[in-house]
């Protein structure tokens, strides 16, 4: 578990994490080599958390960004 304090990057106000529903197709992307070409190998992990502005009048929620 982590915690991400940091503000909108877009407004500024606070931020709400919940659940990615989307996991499934971000894996799936993401299961090729990973790191240094010179031996580091795997699958980069994607955040399981998505940052949602509390701003209703934020772009991110408005489809503006």
């Amino acid at each position: 578990m982590y915690e991400d304090e940091k503000p909108c990057e877009v407004c500024g106000s606070p931020v709400r994490l919940r659940a990615r529903r989307d996991v499934g197709a971000a894996e799936a992307a993401s299961d090729g080599p990973v790191g240094p070409a010179d031996g580091v190998v795997g699958a980069g992990d994607d955040p399981v958390d998505e940052r949602v502005c509390q701003n209703p009048d934020c772009p991110t929620r408005t489809g503006g960004g």
